[in-house]
């Protein structure tokens, strides 16, 4: 257990009401999960955003991804507060496409690759999810139009390479919106979703780089799903608030 008074040093704190109910709050955080790639894009674009199987991503490099990708989303009309299931395995194109989401100020729903065709289609549904992005291998898996008529659009990871539009900025975001939803197991019954703000997720990641003394310098394998919070939170989002390598 860290004691945090005992060898850290903690940034700047002050109270804050959110949800109604006061909190300690870092006084220089970023203001949204996007805001934190744009700080790590503008303060080290030439560091290694991401590498995999051989290919480096900078984060210069990266942000083009992901202005292409939200690019071509909002030419799909995704709108800001849509929720969109994230149904891909540790790959570049996850990282790429959550913060594409987040640019474009909707709500990713990442789901663990393991989940069959019938919890799938019950999250998907659960959630109001618009649309889908997927591993082309679980395309069995997607919910039918009958079984989902939610979904307005399914897209699979191949087709990322195409998206394209016109550009569009960044959305405007309030800290307490929600950032992503994360579902339980379902162990004792149907699974729940759990609602992570952008406020939360930015002071974990700030957690994370007190805690473990995290620089741009450090590298982190993802080695957990980056559909679970441990690889979302403490390895993604993390590695980006302080520009450091995935």
């Amino acid at each position: 257990m860290i004691d945090w008074n005992d060898h850290l040093t903690l940034p700047a704190m002050r109270s804050e009401t959110h949800f109604g109910r006061t909190l300690r709050c870092f006084a220089e955080r970023p203001s949204s999960v996007y805001q934190m790639f744009e700080r790590a894009v503008a303060r080290a674009p030439d560091n290694e955003a991401v590498t995999f199987e051989g290919q480096r991503w900078t984060y210069a490099q990266a942000e083009r991804e992901v202005a292409r990708i939200a690019n071509g989303l909002a030419a799909h009309s995704l709108k800001r507060g849509e929720r969109v299931v994230l149904f891909v395995s540790n790959r570049p194109e996850f990282v790429f496409t959550l913060y594409a989401l987040q640019k474009l100020g909707a709500i990713a729903v990442p789901v663990g690759t393991r989940e069959q065709g019938p919890g799938l289609a019950y999250i998907v549904n659960q959630c109001g999810a618009t649309g889908i992005v997927f591993d082309d291998d679980l395309a069995s898996r997607i919910p039918a139009p009958d079984a989902a008529a939610c979904l307005a659009w399914r897209l699979p990871v191949s087709a990322l390479a195409a998206l394209d539009g016109p550009p569009v900025a960044a959305a405007a975001t309030s800290e307490d919106d929600c950032a992503c939803i994360l579902y339980t197991s379902g162990t004792t019954g149907n699974p729940k979703g759990a609602m992570l703000t952008h406020l939360s997720i930015a002071h974990s990641s700030i957690h994370y780089e007190i805690a473990f003394k995290l620089t741009r310098a450090d590298r982190a394998a993802l080695a957990v799903p980056a559909t679970h919070v441990t690889g979302l939170v403490a390895l993604i989002t993390a590695m980006v608030h302080v520009a450091g390598t995935l």
